[in-house]
């Protein structure tokens, strides 16, 4: 039920946000139902969404078109032509609903409702995907709401169950987590504080068993495309200074890359060299004998 509500949110979100309903299906992966056209009928039955839909039901294809009608579309569209006339309908069906699936629909006061009392959802969407929703919708009804103080504690909590329990992986994606939820409340700085300890702890791990590093990136794509935009787009002074700074925060008893070197990969990196180059020369050159299988 939850993957659901999940689903039903982003949505009635994006519509909520001025997109149309057929390209939120086209682009949707809908878990819970098995077409798009299926999460519209669920919400209409459900009452978020009320008007009419634009995909033709096959008792309306049965009776706008005649069998010789029928063939003729099919073998404009390389389909098989043999058949009853209802296996004809179901044949074409797809054909004919194709780019029909948005019809003109509105959402209710039901949605509207639905999408306010749920806002955390959004930024669950935006900053903990990597954590099971069904978790942080539990962590918010206990917290009694889901304010970004929340989140955050959220993920401190991750973070020290990580640190208690040796699961590096964990703890790193809390980091990057944590990142995301001052990113969403606007605050670019201290996302680029914990997204820089995120590179940092990266490319020296606290702790990391052989069976985590088999599917560990010791540079993070997704993490440098981060740091690259954020630096790019806002001005926050020196990098240099503010990764020394990160670096002593980060307290690193056991270090697996030295500093100096961990700044020159991360120029490189935000200058757009490949990744899994650079991941293999620091696997083969400092990983391997320390952590390798």
């Amino acid at each position: 039920m939850s993957e659901q509500k999940l689903e039903v949110f982003n949505v009635l979100n994006f519509l909520n946000s001025g997109y149309e309903l057929e390209d939120i299906l086209n682009e949707g992966n809908f878990g819970t139902f098995e077409s798009g056209q299926d999460c519209i009928d669920y919400l209409v039955a459900e009452g978020y969404l009320e008007g009419e839909g634009g995909a033709l039901t096959a008792e309306e294809i049965s009776k706008k078109y005649k069998v010789a009608d029928l063939k003729e579309l099919l073998k404009e569209n390389g389909l098989k032509v043999s058949g009853k006339k209802q296996e004809l309908v179901e044949r074409i069906m797809p054909v004919l609903n194709e780019g029909s699936l948005s019809g003109d629909y509105e959402l209710t006061d039901k949605a509207k409702e639905f999408l306010a009392e749920n806002e955390w959802i959004d930024l669950y969407m935006f900053a903990l995907v990597a954590f099971r929703f069904e978790d942080y919708e539990n962590y918010v009804k206990e917290a009694g709401n889901g304010s970004i103080q929340t989140a955050h504690k959220f993920c401190d909590e991750i973070l020290s169950y990580a640190l208690m329990n040796n699961q590096f992986l964990i703890f790193i994606d809390a980091l990057s987590a944590k990142a995301h939820v001052y990113a969403y409340d606007g605050d670019y700085e201290s996302f680029l504080d914990y997204d820089l300890q995120r590179y940092i702890l990266g490319l020296n791990p606290i702790m990391l068993d052989s069976q985590s590093y088999a599917k560990y990136d010791i540079v993070n794509y997704a993490n440098i495309i981060n740091l690259k935009n954020v630096t790019e787009k806002l001005d926050f002074g020196s990098l240099k200074k503010r990764f020394d700074r990160i670096w002593a925060k980060s307290h690193i008893k056991n270090i697996t890359v030295p500093k100096k070197t961990c700044y020159k990969i991360l120029q490189k990196a935000m200058a757009g060299a490949d990744i899994e180059e650079i991941n293999f020369d620091l696997r083969e050159k400092y990983f391997d004998k320390k952590f390798g299988i």
